[in-house]
């Protein structure tokens, strides 16, 4: 031992140089063969194992930019598949999981539900803008358990967007039948739910059938609650018949509720008390030019819930009038009047709406074929929600769409 002893030292020099040297032939032959691929890696990333994971981060940077060249070159299929394996690669990377989420709305809806949740939970601080696109997917598919889960954590999580929250979460309840989530948050001691106890406290006595207790709830002055609450209070006392009661009770409020709103309120109090002439001079006063891509949805929105032709062909009209032009920014306002068009039934708009919004803004068109023979009762769709991920539609649109239809096929309800 002691003789051998003194050649350590050389041999250890030896076979780290060896392994030296071969493990920077590996590297740099990776290197090499990323770079002949196409991977944007660099030689720091693979010399140092503690930067190994950039590799796979990489890799999926070169798949993600794959798949969108793939998409812009209308090959949907193949776009996905690279999606799917740059999300495989870096899960943790937000924009690679949304575009993923985004396309995968319509045919995996499992996958991109689970992809949001874990982008909503994996943040103390969740961007709100990232919980309101998973909503709008959901509201799209008709999907009221995710939506009744999602708006009652979200209530109290963004009160800048509570009322928001507060009508998902209404609307969910009513479609699901279950009130547990309205009595948990009206339980709360939170500030932020609080806000909402005249509300809930009124909509509960309503659906336990308590309707001297809900009516008295209903008729009190409801001023400085949230925006929606006045609005669903007024909307309540229309239903209840007393629509002359209701629009006073809005006067009252003012400013409280905004223009849309207000818009909206008018128009079905004048629908619901066959007042044609109040509800001409309320459209003389929105059908304005250029015509608000606003105004079209309030309107659309309101069409789709009370049909009548008369109005649908002064809002037409002026539609035409403005001359607005397909593109990203007017498409949801053209689909919004088709679907109007299509539950008045009225095949010259709906084929007019169509061929514009095919010529300027192509791949639309067998979304608009699909639709189309849903209003026209030619679909073995029963439930419009099936329809709706594919076609971006205001939130008020998708609302009344979906409330119009919520399980059976359309029937003629032309005026």
């Amino acid at each position: 031992t002691a003789d051998v002893r003194p050649f350590w030292g050389r041999a250890a020099a030896y076979y780290g140089a060896a392994f030296a040297a071969l493990y920077l032939a590996a590297m740099l032959a990776a290197f090499v063969f990323c770079r002949i691929v196409g991977y944007p890696v660099r030689v720091a990333d693979l010399a140092w194992p503690g930067r190994w994971h950039r590799v796979d981060e990489a890799r999926g940077r070169f798949f993600l930019e794959r798949a969108q060249a793939a998409f812009a070159a209308g090959r949907p299929a193949e776009g996905m598949l690279y999606l799917r394996n740059a999300y495989e690669l870096d899960p943790g990377d937000t924009t690679v999981a949304l575009a993923l989420a985004r396309r995968s709305q319509l045919n995996d809806p499992a996958l991109a539900d689970s992809i949001f949740e874990r982008l909503l939970h994996d943040r103390a601080r969740p961007p709100a803008a990232l919980a309101e696109e998973w909503f709008r997917g959901l509201l799209a598919r008709g999907n009221f358990p995710r939506i009744q889960a999602l708006a009652r954590e979200q209530v109290v999580r963004d009160p800048a967007q509570a009322s928001v929250w507060m009508r998902a979460l209404l609307v969910a309840t009513r479609a699901t039948g279950d009130d547990a989530p309205l009595h948990a948050l009206a339980a709360s001691p939170l500030p932020a739910a609080q806000a909402w106890r005249m509300l809930l406290d009124a909509e509960l006595a309503r659906r336990e059938g308590r309707a001297a207790e809900a009516r008295a709830a209903f008729d009190r002055d409801w001023s400085g609650a949230p925006p929606y609450a006045l609005y669903d209070q007024v909307s309540t006392l229309i239903d209840f018949g007393d629509g002359i009661g209701a629009l006073d009770r809005m006067e009252r409020y003012g400013t409280q509720l905004d223009g849309a709103a207000r818009a909206l309120l008018q128009l079905k109090a004048y629908a619901v008390l066959d007042l044609p002439r109040a509800r001409d001079r309320l459209l003389d006063a929105l059908l304005i030019s250029p015509l608000p891509p606003a105004t079209v949805t309030v309107l659309c929105a309101h069409l789709i819930r009370h049909p009548n032709q008369e109005t649908l062909d002064r809002l037409y009209a002026a539609f035409l009038h403005s001359r607005l032009p397909v593109n990203a920014g007017t498409l949801e306002t053209y689909l919004s009047l088709y679907c109007t068009a299509g539950v008045a039934r009225d095949e010259a708009k709906l084929a007019a709406l169509a061929n514009a919004i095919q010529t300027e803004a192509g791949g639309a068109s067998l979304a608009l074929n699909v639709v189309g023979a849903f209003f026209r009762n030619a679909s073995p769709t029963a439930r419009i929600s099936s329809l709706l991920p594919a076609l971006p539609l205001p939130l008020e649109v998708n609302y009344a769409l979906l409330e119009r239809y919520p399980g059976r096929p359309p029937v003629s309800n032309r005026p």
